[in-house]
């Protein structure tokens, strides 16, 4: 079988969803709900080989602006909280969710549990620890360098993930410049004292509330004390592969360490 066939499509009713203003959606498996939330670029079908559904009914989205969401502006992180808030109670599934993000999805993860009642939360390789960026930085997004920007960016973070993999994922991400510079917008424009402000909103979790952040790269030595420091509880591991992928490198495993430290 080859990666592309592991990983498939995924793409079914999106154009009810967006007929409907909702997010590109689907629904499956038993259990408690779970929703996924896929990095930028990405879209709900790069969680298919994450057997998550053995242990969970599963809801995974496509981000407005990815997949088959509406391309619909601001995009934001804010904005996609706000959107997955709005699908599940169209579900009226009645329960509160466990949340599991990759990437930028670790983010809206974490800021859904800040904002919503969640019954837990992993955040897949996503540093919380973020400030502006350089000026030049900046320009690079917004301007002609954009594309060599982002090809750069991803090279690095595919680490030991099978070649082949990663070179599907490249094959398949979808990078748009609005897009990617709207989720950006937090870095991109504010200064340090707003962002650092947003920040301390996203990490201000419940104190009940699971937390896992598992990482694939390094996200520093003193990362632990400092998101212990935001979100008392939380607990930090590395993944047993270094790469920007730990979920699509062993998907077997990850599925079982979701459902572990879920039921824990």
């Amino acid at each position: 079988m080859t990666t592309n066939a592991v990983l498939g499509n995924g793409r079914v009713g999106g154009n009810l969803a967006a007929a409907n203003n909702l997010l590109a959606h689907d629904l499956d498996g038993t259990g408690p709900m779970l929703v996924a939330v896929h990095g930028i670029t990405e879209n709900r079908s790069f969680w298919n080989p994450v057997r998550l559904q053995q242990h969970f009914r599963v809801l995974r989205v496509d981000l407005r602006g990815h997949g088959d969401s509406p391309r619909t502006s601001p995009f934001g992180i804010d904005e996609s909280v706000e959107d997955i808030h709005h699908l599940i109670e169209s579900l009226g599934e009645g329960q509160s969710p466990f949340v599991v993000g990759h990437s930028l999805g670790g983010v809206i993860a974490t800021a859904y549990a800040a904002r919503y009642p969640t019954r837990g939360v992993v955040n897949v390789d996503q540093s919380l620890r973020v400030g502006p960026l350089p000026a030049e930085l900046v320009a690079t997004v917004r301007g002609e360098g954009f594309a060599d920007f982002v090809r750069t960016l991803f090279a690095q973070l595919y680490g030991e993930l099978d070649p082949e993999l990663a070179a599907d994922i490249e094959r398949r991400r979808a990078v748009d410049q609005e897009v990617f510079s709207g989720f950006w917008t937090p870095l991109l424009d504010w200064d340090a004292d707003t962002l650092a402000a947003w920040s301390r909103r996203t990490t201000s979790l419940p104190p009940d509330v699971p937390y896992l952040s598992l990482h694939g790269t390094d996200p520093g030595g003193d990362y632990t004390d400092w998101l212990t420091h935001r979100i008392p509880g939380a607990v930090v591991e590395q993944a047993p592969k270094h790469t920007h992928y730990p979920h699509l490198a062993q998907p077997e495993w990850f599925a079982s360490r979701v459902h572990q430290f879920f039921s824990a």
